[in-house]
This record gives structure tokens, sequence and C-alpha cells, in this order.
């Protein structure tokens, strides 16, 4: 299945009127100003076009980052290359995920929709014998979702 990650626009709305802010006030002014409003500009409009997307198989996981329709990266993981799989509570009610690897980089699973990620994460490591732990905060949801 796949999952895409739900990104807050607000900073870039705040990138944006900052460049843009500078942008008209270095006008006229020395190069050097004018560079960095226009890079915190270009970076404001490029960063409306992010996607991510995590997607579930049976065998692998796929974690891969566009810009546009351009792969920035991607990591196609194998149940060998997982080391296990922490689920914790990240903010107030948010539950989420830490592939610990091998090799390379931890991958952070939060805020992606549909909401179900975290519990097809777990049947998948469950199903493919990778070790899972599960802090007190994560419990503490999980015992109250089962109460809705």
């Amino acid at each position: 299945m796949v999952y895409k990650l739900v990104t807050a626009k607000s900073p870039i709305f705040l990138v944006l009127a900052y460049g843009m802010f500078f942008f008209f006030l270095s006008i006229g002014e020395s190069g050097v100003s004018i560079f960095w409003s226009i890079f915190l500009l270009l970076f404001g409009v490029i960063s409306f076009f992010i996607k991510t997307e995590f997607i579930i198989n049976q065998d692998n996981l796929n974690y891969q980052t566009m810009i546009f329709r351009f792969t920035v990266f991607q990591r196609n993981l194998s149940p060998t290359d997982i080391n296990k799989v922490v689920f914790k509570r990240y903010g107030w009610a948010t539950k989420g995920a830490t592939l610990k690897l091998h090799k390379g980089f931890n991958i952070r699973i939060v805020q992606f929709t549909p909401n179900n990620v975290t519990a097809q994460l777990e049947k998948f490591a469950i199903n493919n014998n990778i070790s899972i732990t599960k802090s007190k905060d994560y419990l503490l949801l999980e015992r109250r979702e089962k109460y809705r």
C-alpha cells in the first residue's frame, strides 16, 4: 500500500515571505543580498513540490523522496536490511515508527496518510521476523485507540 507524507505548508509561507521581504529591501543593494533573497525564494518555491512516499509490500519496503517528478532519494529495503522497528509516540497523539537499519541512516515514519501505516508496518515486521520495540507512550496510544 502507498502512504504519502503530509507536510505543513505554513513554514514554507514564512520562508517565502521572508525572501520576498529581503528581495524588495535589497533592490539597489549589493549582489550578495540579492543572491540570498533569490536563494530563499527558490528554496520556498521548490519545497512546495517535495513529495515523500512509503510503500509497504509483502516482501520489501520502498521509501522515496521526489521533487516534482524527479527522484532525489530512494531506498528499497528487504527484511534483511532492517535491524529492528521502534514504535514511538511523536507529539501528543501521533503514532510513528523508526526503521533501524544495519547500514545507512535510520528512516522515520511519521505523519503519513492513511493513518494505518504503523499497523501495516507492524504486520510487515511480524510476518518477516523483524524485532519490534514499543515505547510506553506508544502502548498508551494503542490502548486508547481500542476504547474508541
